[in-house]
This record gives structure tokens, C-alpha cells and sequence, in this order.
């Protein structure tokens, strides 16, 4: 059985999808797209949250592995504010 959830980007609604294993479906608006150094940020905003002025966005990262991708978590405190930067320069 696989344990991994899966997503999609729906380019056209701007909105990326997640899967988990349950087949439970969370959805995010995609804030910004970002490509620093080979790299693919997204900077997200959950569905249910876009009202709110105040709601915080997060960082993931679009790895390739092979004929694979997924999205991982921006952990790293150096790499996230270099993403924060770059996306506060185009606001």
C-alpha cells in the first residue's frame, strides 16, 4: 500500500491540491511561484483562509526526483528567508 499522499496543480483556478493517504483533499491558493538558484518555491494561502487579511502563507518546495516530484517543507531557517525576501521584493 502506498503511504504517501498526492497532488496536483490546477494552473487554470490557480490552485495546488493535496491528497492525503485517506484520499482527504486539502486545497491552497498558490500566492506566488517562485524559482531562485534551479529551484521551485510555492507560496501558499489554505482555501478557507484567503478572507482572511490577516492569514499567514507558507513555504513549500517543488523537488524532482527522477520522473518524481513532491513537495517538501521549507525547514531550513537561512533557505526560508531567502525565499521571504525574494518574495517580498515583487510585492
Amino acid at each position: 500500500m502506498n503511504n504517501e499522499g498526492s497532488f496536483w496543480i490546477d494552473e487554470e483556478e490557480g490552485v495546488l491540491i493535496i491528497k492525503d493517504i485517506d484520499g482527504v483533499e486539502d486545497k491552497f491558493i498558490i500566492e506566488d511561484e517562485l524559482f531562485i538558484d534551479e529551484n521551485t518555491y510555492l507560496i501558499l494561502v489554505p482555501e478557507e483562509m484567503v478572507v482572511d487579511e490577516e492569514a499567514e502563507a507558507f513555504v513549500l518546495k517543488l523537488v524532482s526526483d527522477g520522473d518524481e516530484e513532491y513537495l517538501s517543507v521549507v525547514d531550513d531557517e537561512a533557505e526560508f528567508e531567502m525565499v521571504k525576501a525574494e518574495y517580498m521584493s515583487g510585492k
